[in-house]
């Protein structure tokens, strides 16, 4: 995944173009007897290649899958909130959109949209059609990331796909509440799949064999992830952390991972820096959904 850094290069990865005259070409080769179905696959299908022409097309998830190329310092992003408290976009600081997200509380989930529904000139964003979705427990305690089409087996028939067996598995989080000093802790702990010995990475998908993430299988196929714990601060009265290089509003939503290996090796923060905005830095081995999901799991933080 490319993001900018040095320069103002599009965040969009490459693809081949098609050109409207090609677009043009093509339609006229259909039948007028097609089935309403097939008309809307075939029309989105033209939609997706106009958009790929202007370099806005997004139907390549794994990109948001792949985790964040090695840096010393944590990338920088941030989430703005809606009004409701139900809507996410997530942004690169220099204020490209990366992601929606919308959470359904009476459904106990959270769904993901690499398309931006605010955006009028935006026809491929589909209300249906998440590209990775996370549910969540009554307790409000665990949340499970899927992604909706596994990379494995999503051109298998649906019966010979993980569809039937939970979906591939992109992240597992589980919170607690314990005190320190005169407040109250909400931690977190993380398993994302892990990494192969060549350094990519392990594919959750549960026909290869591979049973519940939030099971330990061991360092090669996890990674764990626990947040910092804060300390209690007497003049300011409340727990504080160190989020070096942000200002961060005070809020119970603030917190920091760091591998349950390396405790001081922070790879995500997430603080509120306005009323309604919050920044999100992290790194590798994260990868931008699985750090914009464990964001929005403190939904219910208070």
């Amino acid at each position: 995944m490319v993001f900018q850094e040095e320069s103002r290069t599009s965040w969009f990865w490459p693809l081949r173009r098609l050109t409207t005259d090609t677009r043009k070409e093509q339609e006229s080769k259909f039948c007028s007897g097609e089935s309403d179905d097939e008309k809307w696959d075939r029309e989105r299908a033209f939609d997706i290649a106009d958009s790929i022409e202007k370099g806005l097309a997004r139907e390549i998830v794994t990109e948001f899958m792949h985790p964040l190329r090695r840096a010393a310092k944590l990338w920088r992003f941030h989430v703005n909130r809606s009004e409701d408290k139900l809507q996410y976009r997530l942004f690169s600081d220099d204020g490209d959109f990366l992601m929606y997200a919308r959470a359904s509380l009476e459904a106990k989930k959270v769904e993901f949209f690499t398309y931006n529904p605010s955006e009028r000139a935006d026809k491929l964003f589909n209300s249906s059609k998440p590209v990775f979705t996370m549910t969540f427990n009554k307790e409000q305690t665990e949340w499970r990331i899927v992604q909706e089409r596994c990379e494995l087996c999503q051109f298998s028939p649906k019966h010979l796909s993980c569809a039937c067996h939970g979906k591939q598995q992109v992240a597992v989080i589980r919170h607690s509440r314990q005190p320190v000093g005169e407040g109250i802790f909400n931690g977190m702990e993380v398993m994302v799949p892990g990494l192969n010995a060549d350094g990519t990475r392990v594919i959750w998908c549960p026909l290869t064999g591979r049973g519940d993430l939030g099971v330990p299988y061991g360092s090669d196929d996890t990674q764990v992830l626990v947040t910092k714990k804060p300390v209690w601060n007497d003049e300011v009265e409340s727990l504080v952390l160190d989020f070096k290089g942000r200002q961060i509003l005070s809020s119970a939503k603030n917190f920091q991972l760091a591998l349950s290996e390396k405790p001081d090796h922070v790879v995500c923060q997430y603080g509120k820096i306005a009323p309604h905005t919050f920044s999100l830095d992290f790194r590798y081995p994260l990868s931008v959904v699985q750090a914009f999901g464990v964001s929005l799991t403190t939904l219910f933080w208070t």
